[in-house]
């Protein structure tokens, strides 16, 4: 896993890799890395995400299903209600199999950004870090 951008899901202890590849320089998409590596998963792997979002895997890339696998109840915190700006959700075409297919979709209407057009974390996603590490 040395091309690309990524960061295994954190809060596991030692040491927490992070790669940002060629053209990954946005300050969004650095921020969403390193949201993985404080433990978060993204937002629309929630287990309770199919009450706010609507996914087409049919439209998805080969390989980037897990990008929108279903967590199991156990496996994610859900600490704050569901954030559909939050910098660990991915746009509406996100993976999209031709660039331009929805992948996914807000059920409340709302247009779903790239972390790259994000400027950072939401009072949300802030919330949540604060709550995992237990600050005030």
């Amino acid at each position: 896993m040395s091309q690309g951008r990524y960061s295994q899901v954190g809060m596991t202890g030692g040491q927490q890799p992070v790669s940002l590849g060629q053209g990954c320089h946005f300050k969004g998409t650095v921020v969403h890395e390193l949201g993985h590596a404080l433990g978060f998963y993204h937002e629309q792997n929630r287990s309770d995400r199919d009450d706010y979002l609507d996914i087409f895997m049919n439209n998805v890339q080969k390989g980037m299903e897990t990008n929108f696998a279903k967590l199991e109840p156990k496996q994610n915190l859900l600490l704050t209600p569901f954030d559909y700006d939050s910098i660990m959700i991915y746009g509406n075409n996100a993976f999209s199999k031709d660039g331009t297919s929805v992948t996914m979709k807000a059920k409340n209407g709302q247009k779903l950004l790239d972390p790259y057009h994000k400027i950072g974390m939401t009072a949300s996603d802030i919330k949540r870090v604060n709550m995992m590490y237990n600050c005030k």
